[in-house]
């Protein structure tokens, strides 16, 4: 592969009427089904309104997939969570997942279970040492869903090896770090031309998250530019996954999801009131139909 990289930008000129069409005649089954894997004792914390918070934030993932499109989602949880969920779900269902130790263990009959009407998976949000591997690889040899990889769920990469093109990962620049063995200041010096390295010798479409994040399938390089300082809180790149997931759900192709998701995020950031000292992920939410107007190029009044 020549080491010259052309860095094309991710921005509006380029994103805008490239999401699939929509009939009128679709109903939520049209549109696919994502589920949001992740969670762990770590996650909640010890003190009750920890995991009270911390199924706010899961639940706030199934949100943001259907405000990105998906039909409907799936909240896949250690059991030990579940009840601290069922409070705060509006539209998401719960489906309580084995665990051992605190963490999410892969059984087969509850995975199928799990995956009979997916399309989409988010996995590894909050997962601490959950068996993020097993459900990965079951994911990509037993169906044929799409999926997002994140936090946690990053740390397997190396162990999987080929994403086999149905895979978009989203490591920071720190955990981008950790899955190569570079260190991060190597990574900011080359990002476009590692972020092109890694996807391909994976198989992935990669987003190393940054205040400019790159974008890669392994041939193009993305540069998103979108966003601002009010993402700099715990939670906005769950926010990502979310978006990402509920794209990949009704079948935007992995790298346009991708590009997408990252444009949308920053796009939210942008048009958020929220002052950037209180913005929370959640204050990303109302603003995220706005970012969608946008790509589609509607016009409110």
């Amino acid at each position: 592969m020549d080491d010259k990289v052309v860095v094309l930008q991710n921005d509006l000129a380029s994103l805008q009427f490239r999401l699939p069409f929509r009939t009128e005649e679709g109903n939520k089954g049209s549109f696919g089904r994502c589920v949001i894997l992740g969670g762990s004792a770590h996650y909640v914390g010890a003190p009750r309104f920890a995991a009270e918070s911390a199924a706010e934030v899961i639940a706030l993932l199934g949100e943001t997939a259907m405000r990105s499109g998906a039909g409907t989602t799936v909240l896949a949880v250690p059991d030990f969570l579940a009840s601290a969920l069922y409070p705060v779900v509006r539209y998401s269902a719960v489906f309580p997942l084995p665990s051992a130790g605190g963490n999410i263990v892969f059984e087969k009959e509850r995975a199928e279970e799990l995956a009979r009407k997916a399309t989409s998976f988010a996995v590894g949000m909050g997962m601490a040492d959950g068996d993020a591997e097993s459900w990965t690889r079951f994911i990509l040899d037993e169906t044929c869903c799409r999926m997002v990889l994140d936090a946690d769920g990053l740390k397997c990469a190396a162990k999987v090896g080929d994403f086999k093109g149905r895979v978009v990962l989203t490591p920071h620049v720190g955990e981008f770090a950790a899955m190569t063995g570079l260190s991060a200041e190597e990574i900011k010096c080359d990002t476009a031309r590692l972020a092109r390295q890694y996807a391909a010798a994976h198989g992935c479409i990669l987003i190393v998250k940054s205040h400019e994040s790159y974008i890669s399938d392994g041939r193009e390089v993305w540069l998103n530019r979108t966003g601002n300082s009010k993402l700099s809180k715990g939670g906005s790149g769950d926010v990502l996954s979310g978006i990402i997931g509920g794209l990949l759900a009704w079948d935007v192709p992995p790298l346009l999801a991708a590009r997408t998701g990252a444009y949308v995020l920053g796009r939210s950031a942008e048009f958020s009131r929220t002052n950037a000292l209180s913005h929370l992920p959640d204050d990303i939410m109302s603003t995220i139909p706005l970012a969608f107007d946008e790509l589609q190029g509607v016009m409110r009044l």
